[in-house]
């Protein structure tokens, strides 16, 4: 019990000192868009809260793989695994509490990758939208030309009515290149749209595409005209215009077929590899914790630790990439990354169980 408590106290000190890192890294991002007046004070704790599951997918494994880590080291440098190996029992026998902790940690990692932190993204991006769009409405100042995002220029005069949302003589300059796209129109009016955009509709007027006097200019009427001012939810560059990395479990385990099925696949795999990585880092963190009692080097397991864990991250970035880009079979896919993980994890704990060296000795040269 004692084991358990130990474990379970340095995992949540550690968890906390790795999110407030983390977090203090986000909240420098959103507050330089405060500065930059894309943000409003006031929202900006509500988007950290929703960002805040996002980032414990990735502090809980870490956070438990210290833990289990600064654990064992203590045991180590304090005699007390000297005085548990004489009564009988070695490593093995530890892991029992090892596991009652991590099953906690696990169950806990498992619903913050699959639905947490995915519905929390969903929000995140959602209030972005809604953001971008209220901010781009207030840009629009009826009598005076404003500069939009993407090269545009527009130029609405009065409101109609009382409608603050309807404008006359309506004029607009979309860069495109060498070339120019203008629009008049007798009015328009700001409408969200079905992806959650906000749109300017001209009504009634014209349109000049290409520069007068030089070949393929053009001169177009049109009663309606859809122009795009805010941001969209969903990316249009993805397959199926869906967000992957929001995506829910119910979008994810319909049936799809093609780019699609690939993408679903490579996302869920990407969900289920950190809860089911978490006991396989806590596995490996308990022979790198050892050191001798008087001796030094105690910081050198965990720099092999983190230098393996940035590794692995790397790699399953990279086999991530190829998994969506067609150039790697979905199946086994991110999962014999975890195989990886999991023969350098056995391997470690077989040899230091063993009391042998992690590292085997070369014939003709001393033990280490």
């Amino acid at each position: 019990m004692q084991l358990v408590r130990n474990i379970t106290t340095s995992f949540l000190l550690t968890c906390l000192v790795v999110l407030a890192i983390l977090a203090i890294g986000q909240m420098t991002q959103l507050l330089r868009q405060v500065a930059s007046g894309q943000l409003p004070l006031s929202i900006v704790l509500q988007l950290l809260g929703l960002a805040v599951p996002t980032l414990l997918v990735m502090v809980l494994p870490l956070a438990f793989f210290f833990a289990v880590y600064l654990v064992f080291s203590n045991l180590y440098r304090s005699n007390e695994m000297v005085a548990i190996r004489s009564t009988g029992t070695g490593l093995s026998g530890l892991l029992p509490s090892v596991a009652a902790v991590a099953a906690g940690v696990f169950c806990l990692e498992l619903i913050l990758s699959l639905s947490w932190a995915p519905g929390a993204q969903r929000q995140l991006q959602s209030e972005s939208v809604r953001l971008a769009n209220a901010t781009a409405e207030a840009m629009l100042q009826p009598g005076s030309f404003t500069n939009l995002p993407g090269g545009r220029v527009i130029y609405v005069g009065q409101p109609v009515g009382k409608n603050s949302h309807r404008f006359r003589e309506i004029f607009l300059s979309i860069a495109q290149g060498d070339q120019l796209d203008l629009a008049t129109a007798t009015y328009g009016e700001i409408k969200p749209g079905q992806d959650g955009a906000l749109t300017l509709v001209l009504v009634d007027g014209q349109r000049y595409l290409g520069r007068p006097g030089q070949n393929g200019f053009k001169v177009l009427s049109f009663a309606r005209y859809r122009v795009l001012l805010g941001s969209p939810v969903t990316s249009a560059a993805q397959p199926g215009g869906i967000n992957w990395g929001s995506a829910s479990l119910s979008q994810l385990a319909r049936p799809l077929h093609g780019t699609e099925m690939r993408f679903a696949v490579t996302e869920l795999e990407w969900r289920l590899l950190w809860p089911l990585a978490l006991p396989l880092l806590a596995l490996l963190a308990i022979p790198l914790a050892y050191s001798e009692p008087r001796g030094g080097g105690r910081a050198a397991g965990m720099l092999v630790g983190i230098l393996f864990l940035l590794a692995i991250n790397n790699i399953v970035i990279y086999v991530k990439e190829h998994m969506m880009s067609g150039k790697m079979s979905v199946f086994p896919g991110l999962f014999w990354v975890l195989l990886l993980i999991l023969a350098v994890a056995t391997y470690t704990f077989f040899r230091r169980s063993r009391d042998l060296p992690i590292l085997p000795v070369w014939p003709g040269r001393g033990a280490s």
